[in-house]
């Protein structure tokens, strides 16, 4: 018995890990049109297209890679972060290069989540509903004739993509002065008491004001990052306006959490391996020194020398793209040679 659990642990230590998915792929393009401007944006479109199906491939079945590859042009450039060019030669009708194609990966596992091509793990969020049913009420909460709050309660468990969202239940009542006021202007022991109770630091304030002609001003605000947005719900008296008010919520509640995330993958630390062919130690030192000056790179790694080439690595922030263009600002070009750059 002993043996054959060995036998299943060396079995289970042998399997090779996952692969990671890598949002970024090379595409080599070569077309022909009636002049090579025209070939160029086929190029462009063949490449983002040929790049979404590679990619999503590796994510979903052959099944629900045919229904992607039904999307429109204008579709699959919603999934687009960047595009960079290497290789590039125009001219007379043909356009030829290699066009490093990168995907929005947190748009693209929404999209595949929603569409139920594959499952992500749920991000809990907590919905605090505070309403002002007219100018010169008082802000509601635990009240009971806070019907927003009532409405929110009736949905249950909001689910959107990825996203959960829970609406704060009479738990929280025993969180101290934890009112509609507080909910609004929050401090910091109070955000701390319900994240800890929620388990979650995603607070969101769903703030309700009815206006004199029946609409409704939402604003929405992030506890957690503090970010905010607001938009009026129309009452048109032929549907309910506290439900079209949810769902608008829901949407807009969505749209920040993307931001959100985006906003903090530009700020990840991305690593690009490179070489650069030198003439002597001295142009290396003043090449790396303007590298290392540029607004996006946080640091230029020099790895070895020899034979007139310095390998070495950029530490950077934000798309590979807009290194590119910084790079090229600076008077720097570069080359696509397999997993490394060759930077001139």
């Amino acid at each position: 018995m002993r043996k054959l659990f060995l036998f299943i642990a060396l079995c289970f230590l042998s399997m090779p890990a996952a692969a990671k998915i890598n949002y970024s792929t090379v595409i080599p393009v070569d077309i022909e049109a009636e002049n090579s401007v025209v070939a160029k944006d086929n190029a462009m479109l063949k490449a983002q297209r040929q790049a979404f199906l590679e990619i999503a491939g590796k994510l979903v079945s052959a099944e629900n890679v045919e229904k992607l590859s039904k999307l429109s042009d204008d579709s699959i450039q919603y999934f687009i972060r960047a595009v960079s060019v290497d290789n590039e030669k125009a001219g007379g009708t043909k356009y030829k290069a290699d066009l490093t194609v990168q995907i929005n990966e947190q748009l693209l596992k929404e999209y595949l989540s929603e569409n139920e091509m594959i499952k992500l793990e749920a991000e809990q969020l907590l919905v605090i509903p505070v309403f002002m049913p007219h100018k010169n009420a008082y802000p509601l909460l635990w009240e009971e004739d806070n019907l927003w709050r009532q409405s929110w309660r009736s949905k249950g468990l909001v689910k959107f993509g990825a996203i959960e969202m829970r609406t704060i239940s009479d738990q929280f009542r025993n969180i101290e002065d934890l009112s509609a006021q507080n909910a609004l202007y929050m401090p910091n022991s109070i955000y701390e008491q319900i994240t800890a109770l929620s388990e979650s630091e995603k607070i969101y304030i769903v703030y309700a004001e009815v206006l004199e002609n029946g609409d409704l001003k939402i604003t929405l605000k992030n506890e957690y990052n503090k970010a905010e947005d607001s938009f009026t719900v129309y009452n048109d008296e032929k549907s309910d306006v506290f439900d079209k008010a949810i769902e608008k919520s829901v949407m807009a509640i969505s749209n920040m959490e993307r931001e959100s995330k985006n906003n903090a993958s530009e700020n990840t630390e991305h690593i690009l391996n490179a070489v650069y062919i030198y003439l002597d130690m001295k142009d290396w030192l003043m090449k790396s020194n303007v590298l290392a000056e540029l607004p996006m790179v946080e640091g230029v790694d020099t790895k070895s020398f020899g034979g007139g080439k310095v390998n070495f690595s950029i530490r950077y922030t934000g798309s590979l793209q807009d290194l590119w263009n910084t790079m090229q600002e600076n008077g720097f070009s570069h080359e696509a040679a397999g997993n490394y750059y060759i930077i001139r």
